[in-house]
Order: C-alpha cells, then structure tokens, then sequence
C-alpha cells in the first residue's frame, strides 16, 4: 500500500501533503493512547476489578479524541501556508473524521490486547489494513489514483470497516461498566499523566519529524523523507506487534513477582529480533542504491542514503520500545519520562542544526541520534529493574542459537 502511494502520488505536492496529514492523526492518536488506553491495559491486564475503571477510561479516550479532532478542524484552514504545502487543509480534515473513525477500533484493540488475544486483534487491524490497501491497489492499478484526499478516504474507508468489526470481535470481552468513583477517576489520571509524557516523547520522533521538516523545508522534502523512513515503519510496525504481547504479559509476571521469567522473556525477545535485524541491515546498507530504484521505479535515487541512516537506527528502535514497555508494564512510568524528555531536548536541538542544513538527510541523523540516546538511558533503568543488560541479551542470543544448532 505505502509503496502505491509513494510511486502514484506527485512528489512535489500529494504525497507531502498525505504524509503530513496522516502524521497529524498518528500525533492525536498516540496522545489519547498514551493518557486513557495504556493505563486502561495495564490494569485490565493485571486483573483490576476496581468499579468504574474501563468507563473512566473509554470517557478519558472519547474525550481526548473528540477534542484533539475539533483542534484540527479549527486549525486546518492555517496549514497549507504554515508547512509549504498546497491544499492541506483538505487533507487535515480528513485527518479529522479518521480520528473519530479510530475511537471505537482502538478501544476494542485495548480490550483485545489487555486479553492477549492475537488472533481477534489480527482480524482486527486486518479490516483496516487490508480494505485500504486494496483499494489503493484498485485505484493505482486504473490510473485513478491521482492525489492525497483519495488515499486519506480509503484509510477512513478502511477505519469505519474496522470499526463496525469490533463489536463481534469483542462480544463477550467488554467489562462491566459500572459507576466511576472518584478513585477510578483519579486512579487513571495520576497513571494516564505519567504515560501522556511517554506518549509526548515517542511522538516527537515517530510523527513530529514530519512537520519540523515541512516547517524548515517544504512538502517536496517531506516526501522524499516520507519514501525512505517508510522502510523504517515496517521496524517499527514489527516492534509493535511484540510489544502487544510484551506490555501485559511483562505486566502480569511482574505482578506475580516471576522476575526470573521476565528476564528470560526479555533477553530472548530482544536478542532474537536484534540478529533477525542484523541480517536484513547487512543487504539494505550494501543495496540501498537498487532497492530503491526497484521499489519506487527512480523517483527517489536520492533517497537511497536516508535509508541506510535509518536501517543503522532500527537497531536501537526495539531496545528503546521494548525496554519502554517493560518498564510501563512493571510500574515504572517515571524512569521512561526521565529518558523521554532528556531525548526530547537532543531531538530538539539535531533537528534545529541538521534539518535545515541537510533537509531529509538530516532529519535521519536526527531520528538516529534520538533513538540511540532512548535506548541507552531505558536499558539503564531496565537493567535497574530486571537485571537485563546488552551483556545478557547477547549471551542469551548466543545461547538460544547454540541450542538450535544442536538439534540439527
């Protein structure tokens, strides 16, 4: 699907304008996660029978949706001159109705992971994923497939379907609702407040690239970053699958005082990703230059550097998000702020000196930069916590492949 978008849509207006309106959804959306849908899973799934805590929760995810939506709206008309981008402000407003699209679909994938239930949540973002990307398929393969609003109505095509799939997925799973007492309310807040700073933080580097470099460069830059950190999204989408599993289960052993286990867990989850990276990094640093000559027919030659940038910071993507979670999942939220916002400021200052002076080149460098700083200041914390060090992933990683290699 990114592929048909990034080969079909003009580069030097559509698909500057789709990034950036589709990186404004993700910033409302992971915001709302972070205050209302993290803290609802790490109770859910450490078994909290407290009345009132899933409605505290759905009223805090409705609320920050609605509201981060409306902002948007309201703000819409100012984008296209703010980021250089013609014909933006359609493109926020389709941003808009995807978000509200989003609310039922992203609760009932709270519920589903706060369950560990793969296979619902598969079917889930299935609905999604699939049905948008055939359309865009569908219309690429026509030749009507011609500008960024088009693309935004089929991800708000493929929200709705996805949506009006979550109450069969979920039938049987929704808890109690009961009445919110104070303590439910307050409960969630004071966790919500502290993984709202976590969220702050990773959208900064997932997201709000896309926006300083629009403000310091123009859509044009932001496409040709948009082509190359697109292989950086497949990481991190992998990652994300993990710690759909890693952030209750990490929770719930962790509350049964199993820290030997989690340990285990983590040093295998990581040692085992970290070498499958190794192998795929090795062809992207040699190959850059032909992979993105295949896969984007010469649109992007310049590209080619960019991504061999962010091949070398997705090694340090899964150290920084696994260890996050793990740290989220055991009550440890504060030592992730402390990471989050001295990350911040790094990320801050790169962007600032190389953005304007490399364009995309340097909004790499930057992401490389932060992400490496994340995940040295979360092992730290994580060491602290579980005794988990690069020493022992690597160990455990050496171990594991000795052991297969036996049984052949």
């Amino acid at each position: 699907m990114i592929l048909f978008v990034n080969t079909y849509l003009s580069r030097e207006s559509e698909l500057g304008v789709y990034s950036l309106a589709i990186a404004t959804f993700f910033v409302v959306s992971l915001i709302g996660k972070s205050f209302a849908l993290y803290p609802l899973i790490k109770f859910l799934a450490e078994g909290d029978s407290q009345p009132g805590t899933f409605k505290a929760g759905v009223y805090y995810w409705v609320g920050t949706q609605i509201a981060g939506a409306f902002l948007i709206w309201i703000l819409a008309p100012l984008t296209p001159g703010l980021f250089h981008a013609p014909g933006l402000d359609d493109g926020m407003r389709w941003a808009s109705w995807i978000i509200l699209a989003f609310i039922p679909r992203d609760l009932a994938s709270a519920l589903l992971q706060s369950r560990r239930e793969v296979w619902r949540l598969f079917f889930l973002e299935a609905c999604y994923f699939l049905f948008a990307a055939a359309g865009i398929v569908y219309f690429a393969v026509t030749g009507v497939l011609k500008n960024a609003d088009q693309v935004l109505a089929l991800n708000l095509a493929g929200a709705a379907l996805s949506t009006a799939a979550a109450p069969v997925l979920c039938y049987g799973r929704i808890p109690g609702w009961g009445k919110a007492v104070k303590g439910a309310w307050s409960k969630m807040a004071r966790y919500g407040r502290d993984s709202l700073g976590i969220g702050i933080g990773d959208t900064i580097y997932t997201q709000l690239d896309y926006h300083l470099l629009g403000l310091f460069m123009g859509a044009s830059e932001v496409a040709l970053y948009f082509a190359a950190k697109n292989f950086f999204r497949f990481y991190n989408a992998a990652t994300q699958a993990i710690n759909l599993l890693i952030f209750p289960t990490s929770s719930n052993l962790f509350a049964r005082g199993e820290i030997g286990k989690l340990k285990e867990l983590i040093e295998k989850v990581l040692s085992g990703y970290l070498g499958f990276l190794l192998l795929i990094n090795v062809l992207i640093l040699i190959g850059a230059d032909l992979i993105m000559a295949l896969v984007y027919r010469g649109i992007f030659p310049d590209a080619a550097n960019i991504l061999r940038i962010f091949a070398l910071a997705s090694f340090f993507e899964p150290l920084y998000m696994v260890s996050e979670n793990v740290l989220y999942g055991i009550g440890k939220p504060r030592a992730i702020l402390v990471a989050m916002w001295t990350s911040i400021i790094l990320f801050v200052i790169l962007a600032v000196i190389l953005m304007p002076a490399f364009g995309a080149f340097g909004g790499a460098l930057t992401i490389l930069g932060t992400l490496a700083s994340l995940a040295g200041i979360t092992l730290y914390y994580l060491r602290r916590e579980t005794r988990v060090t690069p020493v022992s992933i690597l160990r455990r990683g050496l171990s594991v492949s000795a052991s297969i290699l036996r049984r052949h």
